[in-house]
C-alpha cells in the first residue's frame, strides 16, 4: 500500500517532500489510513478536523479522537465546529451540500492564513465510482463521467488508487484505530444507496466492476481533455470578452454542426447544465429581450447577439437620505460638493450631475428605475418614459437593469450616469448648486 501510495502521488504530482500539507482527517478509516501513510512515508503534515454538529456526542467524540491522535503524534491540529443544519436552512441546500461548502471554505481559509500548499482529502476508488454512478443517474455531460481528479486546484486526493476493501485490510494489518460513522450505513442518502444496494448487484455481474469503471473514467477524462482543447479554441474565435461579460453572434452559433453538443460545450463554463441546452437553442431562435438563466450567468438575446453576464442574485438596493450629510457619507458618490453660481463652467459629463439645491426636497431617494417611471430629460420640455429614453440611447438590456434614479420625493432628478431632469437644472435663479459625481 505504501509503495502504491507514493507511486500514485509522484505520478500525479500531488506533492513534494518540501510541500506544506494539511490533511483533512474525520477520524474515519479512510482519513486515518491516509494520515498513517503520510507518516510512514516520512512526510510532515498538519491536521484539520471538521465537527459538523450533526451526530451530537458522536461528532464530539470524533473531534476528541482526532485531537488525541494529533497530540500523541506531535502534529499541529486545527478544528472547527459548524452549525451545519442552520447553514443548510439559511442557504436552502441539503445538509450534505452544506457540509461540503463549509469544510472546503474553511480548508481554503487555512491555506491562505497558514501558508499550506494543498489540502489532502481521503476519497478512495469506491468513492470515485459512486460519484460516477450518481452523475450517470442524474444525467450529465462528458465532464460528469470523468470522476474526481487526483488534484483539483489546491485539493489533492492521494487515495484514489485504493479500494475501500484494500484500505480496510491495511488498517487491520497495521492496527490503525478509527471511528465508525453510523450514518454511512443509512440508505436514505443516494451515495449510501449506491454503495450498499447498486454496486453489490453490479459486482455480481462483473466482480471487477470497480476497476472497469475506473478505466472508463480514465478514457473519458482523456476524451474530455481533447474536447476541452477544441472548445477553448472555438470559444476564442467566436466570443468577445469584456471583464466578467462576454458576447457572441447568434449567426455564428447557429452555423455550428451538430448544434446541441457545441452549445452545451461552449456555454458550460457559464454554468449551463445539460438539460438547459434546449433552452439556449430556443433562445437563439427567439427575439430580443429574452433570457435564459444558468446556475451562474444570464444569457440574453440582444439584437442578434447573446450577451453573457454574471447572474445578479439581488436587484440594486434602495437608499433614502434625510440630509446632505447622509448622502455624503453613504459612499454612493465619489464626490459631493455644494457651490454657488459663478462664471466657471459646471462639470458636464454623464458621471456628474449639477442640480439646483433649492429645488431639492428631502428625503432624497436612490433606487432602480421601474416601468412607468418618467422624467424630463435636460433640454426637453415634455416628459419621457425612462424605458424609451434608454432605448433611444441603445443602452444594452444588461446595463438597463442596473440603472439607478435620484429622486426628490416622486420626481426624478437624475437618471444616474445618463442625464439630469430639466426641472432641476441650474438656472439664473439658482442660489445653491449641489454637484454629485459617480
Amino acid at each position: 500500500m505504501l509503495s502504491r501510495f507514493l507511486e500514485f502521488s509522484e505520478r500525479e504530482k500531488l506533492f513534494t517532500r518540501g510541500s506544506r500539507l494539511l490533511l483533512a482527517v474525520s477520524g474515519g478509516i479512510d482519513s486515518m489510513v491516509m494520515a498513517w501513510l503520510f507518516r510512514e512515508a516520512g512526510i510532515e503534515y498538519s491536521i484539520a478536523h471538521c465537527n459538523f454538529s450533526l451526530r451530537g456526542d458522536e461528532s464530539d467524540g470524533d473531534e476528541e479522537f482526532v485531537a488525541a491522535y494529533a497530540r500523541t503524534s506531535s502534529i499541529s491540529f486545527f478544528s472547527r465546529r459548524f452549525d451545519t443544519m442552520t447553514y443548510a436552512g439559511t442557504h436552502r441546500i441539503s445538509v450534505q451540500m452544506a457540509a461540503r461548502e463549509l469544510r472546503y471554505d474553511w480548508f481554503r481559509s487555512l491555506i491562505r492564513s497558514e501558508g499550506f500548499d494543498s489540502v489532502a482529502v481521503a476519497h478512495n476508488l469506491n468513492d470515485n465510482v459512486e460519484t460516477f454512478l450518481i452523475n450517470l443517474s442524474r444525467g450529465t455531460g462528458l465532464h460528469g463521467l470523468t470522476g474526481m481528479s487526483p488534484r483539483t486546484g489546491d485539493i489533492i486526493r492521494p487515495l484514489l488508487f485504493a479500494t475501500r476493501e484494500e484500505i480496510a485490510s491495511y488498517a487491520s494489518a497495521r492496527g490503525i484505530d478509527f471511528r465508525e460513522d453510523r450514518s454511512n450505513a443509512e440508505v436514505k442518502y443516494i451515495r449510501n444507496r449506491i454503495r450498499h444496494k447498486v454496486i453489490p448487484e453490479l459486482e455480481k455481474v462483473n466482480p471487477g466492476i470497480l476497476a472497469a469503471v475506473a478505466d472508463t473514467m480514465k478514457h473519458l477524462s482523456s476524451d474530455s481533455s481533447l474536447v476541452d482543447t477544441y472548445l477553448s479554441q472555438l470559444s476564442g474565435q467566436l466570443f468577445t470578452f469584456s471583464g466578467d461579460s462576454a458576447g457572441v453572434e447568434i449567426s455564428s452559433l447557429m452555423a455550428l454542426n451538430p448544434l446541441e453538443p457545441h452549445i452545451f460545450g461552449l456555454f458550460r463554463p457559464f454554468g449551463l447544465f445539460p438539460k438547459q441546452t434546449d433552452e439556449v437553442i430556443s433562445l437563439l431562435q427567439s427575439g430580443t429581450g429574452r433570457s435564459v438563466y444558468t446556475a451562474t450567468h444570464r444569457l440574453l438575446n440582444d439584437r442578434g447577439r447573446i450577451i453573457i453576464s454574471p447572474r445578479i442574485s439581488e436587484a440594486p438596493e434602495e437608499y433614502t437620505f434625510n440630509s446632505i450629510d447622509e448622502i455624503r457619507i453613504s459612499g454612493l458618490f465619489s464626490a459631493l460638493r455644494i457651490t454657488e453660481p459663478s462664471d466657471d463652467a459646471l462639470p458636464a459629463t454623464h458621471l456628474t450631475a449639477s442640480l439646483d439645491l433649492d429645488l431639492v426636497a428631502f428625503p432624497v431617494t436612490v433606487r432602480p428605475w421601474k416601468p412607468g417611471d418618467r422624467f424630463m430629460p435636460l433640454g426637453m420640455k415634455q416628459m419621457k418614459k425612462i424605458s424609451d429614453f434608454l432605448i433611444d440611447l441603445k443602452v444594452p438590456v444588461t446595463e438597463k437593469e442596473q440603472v439607478l434614479l435620484l429622486l426628490s420625493g416622486s420626481d426624478v432628478m437624475w437618471v444616474m450616469g445618463y442625464r439630469i431632469d430639466d426641472r432641476f437644472r441650474v438656472s439664473e435663479e439658482t442660489g445653491k448648486i449641489i454637484v454629485l459625481t459617480l
